[in-house]
């Protein structure tokens, strides 16, 4: 007689085993996944489970330092989260300022925002501007009606024992920048003839120089101005008065 071997797999439900399970679910809890197969009931029961901690929920993403978080919340907590946040964050005024080589941002409330830029504005009032790799110098503009008012012209004023030649802090205008330009140049012609004679067209102008043109032709001058000093007649460089005539053939 011939005999017939059938051999059955059931798959049985994990949660009790009970039963058969006719469905399976997946889910993850942290950063580990699981696999579950369960009957029709106990299917029914997982979703009714997982249901009451994802329905309704909102999310929220926020940040603290460098570490963001995201959380899942009830209308009720989400709305008391959104209380929490719009209290620190509505009719803030952003202040963005650097101590030293440290920058800081900072949202403050308007009568804060309002202490804040009256204590900075006593310390701006005193001090000079300094220009700056991020400062944009503005295009200068003489003509009415731009909107800009023009730059007023600032003329060097020499004195012993300050550095005067420097250009003043920007923004300043084209004739300010001649003028100091033309000033250099006079300390520069000058020094040539009297001790520096290797002294080219470019370069750094020794502290020396300027302190003893100061000494011997600005302060020599019963009204020092540079008007009276363009009237004085000025000396051909070292290097030509030594140059000898070419002969002609």
């Amino acid at each position: 007689m011939a005999q017939k071997i059938q051999t059955i797999i059931t798959i049985v439900d994990d949660l009790d085993g009970s039963q058969e399970a006719t469905t399976s679910r997946t889910f993850d809890v942290g950063t580990r996944r699981f696999a579950i197969d369960l009957c029709d009931s106990n299917a029914d029961q997982f979703d009714a489970d997982f249901r009451e901690w994802t329905t309704g929920l909102k999310k929220r993403t926020f940040a603290i330092g460098r570490k963001s978080y995201t959380r899942w919340l009830r209308p009720d907590e989400a709305e008391r989260f959104d209380a929490a946040f719009r209290e620190w964050t509505t009719g803030l005024k952003e202040r963005t300022f650097a101590v030293g080589q440290r920058s800081y941002t900072r949202w403050l409330p308007p009568d804060e925002a309002e202490q804040f830029d009256l204590a900075v504005s006593r310390w701006i009032k005193a001090a000079k501007r300094v220009s700056g790799n991020n400062d944009e110098e503005p295009p200068e503009s003489s003509a009415p009606g731009r909107g800009r008012e023009p730059l007023e012209t600032i003329v060097p004023v020499p004195v012993k024992g300050q550095q005067w030649e420097l250009d003043p802090p920007r923004p300043i205008s084209r004739a300010t920048t001649r003028a100091f330009n033309l000033a250099r140049r006079t300390v520069r012609n000058w020094a040539r003839n009297n001790g520096w004679p290797d002294l080219g067209e470019r370069g750094r102008i020794p502290r020396e120089a300027y302190e003893r043109w100061v000494d011997e032709v600005w302060l020599a001058m019963d009204d020092p101005s540079w008007e009276r000093l363009e009237q004085q007649p000025v000396p051909a460089p070292a290097s030509a008065r030594s140059r000898k005539p070419r002969r002609r053939n």
